[in-house]
This record gives C-alpha cells, sequence and structure tokens, in this order.
C-alpha cells in the first residue's frame, strides 16, 4: 500500500503476492550439511549473497568471524560475531576451529529483518546474544554505511584526481494514472535502459560506432524515456561517479569489468517532502560541490569492490581509471530492477571506437547471417549523456 505524505493511501499500486516458485519449504527434505573443522587449524569460508532482493545476517553459534575479503579484494581484517552481505557482495571470513570437538555448532543464515538473534530465547538457554559469540561486538554491523565505515582496504591508499564527475541519479517512477499498468519504472538520470538490438562491442568493432545497435528512443508512460543509456568513457582516464538514491529503499549495485574505489558517501541533504499529489520525494537539485572536495584532489579511500550498497535517501560516490576497454554493464542486483531499466552501460574507448584497444576477431570469427545485408532506419535522435548521434 502506497500513502503519500499527506495520509492519502492509492491501492493502485498493491500487489499481490505470488505463490512459492518452488512450491513450500521442506525443512527436512534434505539432510543439514555438516562441514569439519579441525582443531587448532583456521578455516576460509567465502559468502556469496545470490539472492535476488534480500540482504543476509550470517553467524556460527559460539564463533566469531574474521573478514578478511570483500569482492575477492583483501581487506584490513576485522573480528565479528556476525556479519551482514548484502546481494550479490562477497565477504571471505577466517574462522577458528578452537571449540568443544564434542559439539556440533549451528551455522545461521536469515534475512536481515526476519529474524533476530538477540531477541531468541529457548527455554533455559541464554539469549543468542550471549551465547552466539565470544565477546560482543565493538561495531556496528547494522549501519547503513558499513561496508564504507569499516571495510578498509588492507593497505591505505589514496584515490587519482578525475577530469570528470560523473552524476547517476536513480528513482522509481510511479504509474498511478487509472485504466493503464500500475507498476512502477526505474530510471537512471530519468532514463529506463533498454537492451541494445545486439551486442555493443561487436557492433562498434564491425562498424565503428553505437548508432546502428541501440534500441531506438522512445518515450516511457511516467515522464522517462527508455533507450541504451551509455556513458561514454575516454581510455586512460579517471573518473568520479556520483550515485544518488532517491528512493525510500537500498539499492545493490554491481560494475562489471572494475573494481572502484570509494571516496565519500552519506545522506542526501536538504531531502524535502513531496507535494500532497505526488507519491515521489521532492528532488530539487542539490549542489554537491558543497560537500565534495574539487575533482582535482586526491582522495583518501574508504572502501574498494565491485558490488555496493546505496542506502535509501543517500549518495555514494566512487573513482575509477577507465583501463579496461569496452562496454562495462552498471546495474542494481535487484533482478526485478534491472529489466525495468534501472541499468546503463559504462563503455571505455578512444574516440568513440575499441579499434586499438580491443583486438579485432579474425577472419574464422562465424556471424549470424551477413552483417553487410543488415540495414538500420531511423530518423529519431538517439540519446548518450556524452554526445548525441543522429540516425
Amino acid at each position: 500500500m502506497l500513502n503519500n505524505n499527506c495520509g492519502h493511501e492509492q491501492p493502485v499500486q498493491c500487489i499481490p503476492l505470488r505463490a512459492s516458485f518452488f512450491g513450500s519449504c521442506k525443512s527436512e527434505a534434505h539432510p543439514i550439511d555438516e562441514f569439519l573443522c579441525s582443531p587448532e587449524i583456521s578455516i576460509r569460508l567465502r559468502l556469496i549473497n545470490a539472492a535476488s532482493g534480500i540482504p543476509f545476517r550470517f553467524w556460527i553459534d559460539q564463533h566469531n568471524l574474521t573478514i578478511v575479503a570483500r569482492d575477492s579484494i583483501e581487506i584490513a581484517s576485522i573480528s565479528m560475531s556476525l556479519v551482514h552481505i548484502a546481494f550479490g557482495q562477497r565477504l571471505d571470513l577466517i574462522v577458528d576451529c578452537n571449540q568443544d570437538l564434542s559439539v556440533n555448532y549451528t551455522i545461521f543464515v536469515a534475512s536481515r529483518n526476519s529474524y533476530q538473534p538477540s531477541l531468541n530465547n529457548i527455554g533455559a538457554t541464554p539469549p543468542i546474544n550471549k551465547s552466539h559469540s565470544i565477546e560482543h561486538d565493538k561495531l556496528d554491523s547494522n549501519d547503513l554505511f558499513f561496508e564504507y565505515k569499516y571495510l578498509k582496504p588492507f593497505k591505505p591508499r589514496v584515490a587519482p584526481a578525475a577530469i570528470r564527475r560523473i552524476t547517476l541519479a536513480s528513482e522509481v517512477r510511479w504509474n498511478n494514472r487509472t485504466g493503464i499498468d500500475a507498476l512502477e519504472e526505474w530510471s537512471v538520470n530519468g532514463i529506463t535502459f533498454e537492451p541494445p538490438n545486439e551486442p555493443l562491442l561487436l557492433a562498434n568493432v564491425f562498424d565503428g560506432t553505437f548508432k546502428h545497435c541501440v534500441a531506438y528512443q522512445r518515450a516511457g508512460r511516467v515522464n522517462n524515456k527508455h533507450v541504451t543509456h551509455i556513458q561514454h568513457l575516454e581510455y586512460g582516464q579517471t573518473y568520479e561517479v556520483l550515485m544518488i538514491n532517491y528512493d525510500s529503499q537500498l539499492h545493490p549495485w554491481h560494475l562489471h569489468g572494475y573494481s572502484v574505489e570509494f571516496t565519500a558517501v552519506g545522506k542526501i541533504p536538504n531531502l524535502k517532502s513531496a507535494k500532497c499529489n505526488q507519491t515521489q520525494k521532492d528532488v530539487r537539485p542539490f549542489n554537491y560541490n558543497t560537500v565534495l572536495l574539487p575533482l582535482n584532489s586526491t582522495l583518501p579511500v574508504l572502501s574498494v569492490g565491485d558490488s555496493f550498497t546505496v542506502p535509501s535517501e543517500s549518495y555514494v560516490v566512487f573513482r575509477f581509471t577507465a583501463n579496461n576497454p569496452g562496454p562495462w554493464f552498471l546495474h542494481c542486483h535487484m533482478e526485478w530492477h534491472i529489466w525495468p531499466g534501472m541499468a546503463l552501460v559504462f563503455s571505455v574507448e578512444r574516440n568513440g571506437r575499441y579499434d586499438g584497444l580491443i583486438q579485432s576477431p579474425t577472419t574464422s570469427f562465424s556471424t549470424c547471417g551477413r552483417r553487410t545485408k543488415i540495414s538500420y532506419q531511423s530518423s529519431r535522435l538517439l540519446l548518450s549523456n556524452s554526445h548525441k548521434t543522429e540516425l
């Protein structure tokens, strides 16, 4: 049920929950997995949250967990009694096998909001918050910016100066008009991503341009635009990306092809309530130059990774050097946010082409049909953020 800031309910957004895709849960369908932890040694676990939309809480009864890597990148280790892992993220943990050999210790995995270990009390056994770990956490694993505050690089590092700031503001666009599909549409900078007509990499290699392969621009239903959203980056240059989440829920993002250096995070300043006849926040522009350091500054790195969370009504800033040529997908890790358009492409090129950066296919490279006979005809203007191309 969507309730705007004036208390008006809008049942048009009510969508019934579907039945479980795999049927009802049968807890005894499979035997419980067991892991042998030999005495006086340590084991390394890699946690991967493969869920489509739920952050997970993970802990092992009577054992502390030492986080040593994020997204396969070593970090300055920290010890926790439990960890939260965002969807799409990978965490490496060290577990010391130093407990009673005659006891089996339970490994717990639960959704972040559905199971609170501190409230679990079974009979005469003390609550889990007193028994599930050796020591109480000194760090707040519930902190919305936990990954940026505590998953520090293994060695301190500095992000180089950037030549340009790319601002990517994501939000949901609701359909509140009667008589049309009530589902929402997602957008980045007002653009709802449409997949290209053919792979961007091959199209650029064969044609030396993107104009024949991008999806033709069309108007959306909620003041958005549908098109293949491409940010064109020049090979070898360093860029700063400001990601703004105007939505009331967090969004997990993943960038293919790169690990990036996070340099700033925070809540959106001066975010005001919407008017009574709106369902969105009032997202009047804020001058981020007042809270971010100049582009020509070198900045201490908070954390490094390729999968990250932008909390609700917050911003995250990262820098990276565009030294891996080709088109790379940046997308929300929620499956039902990707396909409604919450994605874009970073195209790392030289003067608009991959020629000279990526080796061309051999003459024996097979394609479907003869591309020389394929023709594309359109007079519509194609949208990109670096330049515009007229077909």
